[in-house]
């Protein structure tokens, strides 16, 4: 399993989607953490489910302290007046180590949660549904390919039922032969 790929349900293994969870979810005031114990009623299988946020805390603290490390680093290695030319370019390099960290943890942050049982008396408030959106373009696609398939199959599906000459029983339309005396059909409808 990747870093990023999305949590399984423990009881069904269907997918989470956590990014739509994490847009609609309540979060602190700088958006980049939830506010509170959340947790969320699976709709597949019904189970309720409880947002572990360690993983998150722990890559804004590394998307924090690793462009300092790094200049701290350099600095030791080389240091430099800060009002030199190649001062100014080093706090430039660093500020733009410092602002693509934020840009990739805003991007990988709702990946980031983790998704446990909920523990007996365990103070958890469920706000939210987390929709499986996989689910919904799976079937969607599966009644697409199904629809087409009998396309190709049976081409005649649609032509208006026709009444055997011999007979009198009524037949289908993509019949070409009368289901109850094996007659032909005379005239195409």
């Amino acid at each position: 399993m990747d870093l990023l790929d999305p949590p399984r349900c423990s009881q069904c293994n269907s997918e989470i989607a956590m990014e739509d969870f994490w847009r609609v979810a309540p979060k602190q005031s700088r958006g980049t953490f939830l506010s509170g114990s959340l947790g969320s009623v699976w709709p597949v299988c019904g189970v309720k489910l409880r947002v572990l946020q360690g993983r998150v805390m722990a890559s804004w603290a590394l998307a924090l302290v690793v462009p300092f490390i790094v200049l701290t680093f350099l600095d030791s290695l080389n240091p430099v007046d800060r009002d030199s030319v190649s001062g100014k370019v080093r706090l430039i390099a660093f500020a733009a180590v410092l602002g693509g960290s934020f840009v990739l943890q805003w991007r990988w942050t709702p990946r980031l949660p983790r998704l446990r049982f909920v523990n007996d008396g365990e103070a958890v408030e469920y706000p939210l549904v987390i929709r499986n959106r996989g689910l919904a373009e799976d079937r969607a696609r599966e009644t697409k390919l199904l629809e087409e398939q009998l396309e190709l199959e049976s081409p005649d599906v649609g032509k208006p039922a026709w009444t055997c000459a011999k007979c009198r029983e009524e037949n289908p339309g993509n019949f070409d032969i009368c289901w109850k005396c094996q007659t032909a059909r005379s005239v195409p409808s």
